[in-house]
């Protein structure tokens, strides 16, 4: 094993004449290409300045630029950095397509976390304004603690789930397991929820045997068990029904959380485990959230070894199915 074989920049060896003397591993696998039937860098690489960089190195000199670089017929943003050591041209290459695609992804997130920590942060300033009117009646007071209270609870939730979300994702998330009693744990999930089910007169109905047992690690289950019925209270139509039932066979038992709402598209079923993403139809309802609780429950899936089958009908309702191995 070599060094240069771990280091992130593909980097290859050439002669004066541009001969290839050798190669990392990481040049063949990041950047997709193969040095089987190359002899001269230039049958596999190339780039506008190649020469230059070439003719400065030979002269003692480091050439080091950001430019786009052909990789066969893959272009590739790289900051490209050339240089002579003893009798070889060293020729290294840092993919900044990466990089950007990194950046980007931070602004999404700083952006995506902005706008969702601001809204309840307004209303919550707004109901503050109106509780300081001297002429507010005592009845009015208490409804706008109340709903500042709750908007308060949005912002917990918000931060609780980027940071589960960041301990799952960084692999810190240790699990434990013992014997979890499901129709339980589906009691007390209807019990957290019963809030948001008053809202919109939601009914939770659970159809799980009393004596059904699995061996998990009960905290991932029951955050699974509670995004997943928060989401199905979320975009369920008022004065529908929600069911939590569960089954097993040998092999696996399968807690379901069945909802009648507003469905999910086919095309979009693939993506919505994705952080951030949510549906485009969820404008159809007033349900508000990050999209970070179904990016939860799949790294917790993993934790517990289980797997989640999703099975929707768009506008008559979505079925998700958690699936633990009893082993």
């Amino acid at each position: 094993m070599r060094i240069i074989d771990f280091v992130s920049e593909g980097i290859v060896s050439t002669d004066h004449n541009l001969n290839i003397v050798d190669h990392n591993d990481t040049i063949s696998t990041v950047f997709e290409i193969s040095f089987q039937r190359a002899v001269k860098l230039t049958d596999v690489i190339s780039f506008s300045k190649m020469n230059e960089a070439l003719q400065i190195s030979l002269k003692g000199s480091v050439f080091s630029e950001q430019l786009p670089v052909f990789f066969g017929i893959k272009k590739t943003e790289c900051k490209v950095t050339v240089f002579m050591e003893g009798p070889l041209i060293r020729w290294i290459f840092k993919n900044l397509d990466d990089v950007k695609m990194l950046e980007s992804a931070k602004a999404d997130f700083v952006s995506a976390v902005s706008h969702e920590f601001m809204t309840p942060l307004g209303i919550i300033e707004g109901f503050l304004e109106m509780i300081r009117d001297p002429k507010i009646d005592e009845r009015s007071k208490e409804k706008y603690i109340e709903r500042a209270e709750n908007q308060l609870k949005r912002l917990e939730k918000l931060v609780d789930q980027l940071l589960s979300l960041s301990a799952l994702e960084m692999e810190t998330y240790i699990p434990k397991f013992s014997i979890v009693n499901i129709y339980q744990m589906a009691q007390e999930a209807k019990e957290e929820m019963a809030y948001r089910c008053k809202t919109k007169n939601i009914n939770v109905e659970i159809e799980i045997p009393e004596n059904l047992f699995v061996k998990t690690d009960g905290t991932a289950l029951y955050r699974i068990t509670t995004n997943l019925l928060s989401n199905a209270i979320k975009y369920s139509w008022e004065n529908s029904s929600v069911k939590i039932s569960a089954k097993e066979d040998e092999k696996f038992v399968r807690i379901s959380v069945e909802d009648h709402g507003i469905g999910i598209k086919s095309e979009e079923i693939p993506r919505i485990f994705e952080r951030f993403y949510r549906a485009s139809n969820v404008s159809e309802t007033d349900a508000k959230g990050m999209g970070l609780g179904l990016a939860l429950v799949k790294h917790l899936a993993k934790i517990i070894n289980a797997k989640i089958e999703v099975n929707s009908k768009y506008t008559f309702g979505s079925t998700f199915t958690v699936v633990i191995p009893k082993r």
